[in-house]
């Protein structure tokens, strides 16, 4: 992996690290962070793009936050992972 595939890893890790420490109310609360955080102050997504995301967290069963969570990682993950594919041609 290249070094910016490893910083965008670890800036997940933090972040997602940092959200389960302080996060303290429940799936609601945690779903309100990950938006703040992703798409207000990180601009990662686009406030259409969450929105269709939760969208589809509420259709498949279990804990929603976790679901968001993981979603969000592989949004940002496999596009890291794209540009290694892409630059190792």
């Amino acid at each position: 992996m290249t070094n910016s595939t490893l910083s965008r890893l670890g800036e997940l890790a933090n972040l997602f690290f940092k959200l389960g420490v302080i996060g303290f109310g429940g799936p609601v609360v945690h779903i309100a962070m990950i938006e703040d955080e992703v798409v207000k102050r990180r601009q990662w997504l686009t406030r259409e793009h969450f929105l269709d995301l939760l969208g589809a967290t509420n259709l498949i069963p279990g804990p929603n936050s976790t679901e968001m969570a993981i979603h969000n990682c592989n949004q940002r993950f496999f596009m890291a992972i794209g540009l290694v594919f892409s630059q190792s041609r």
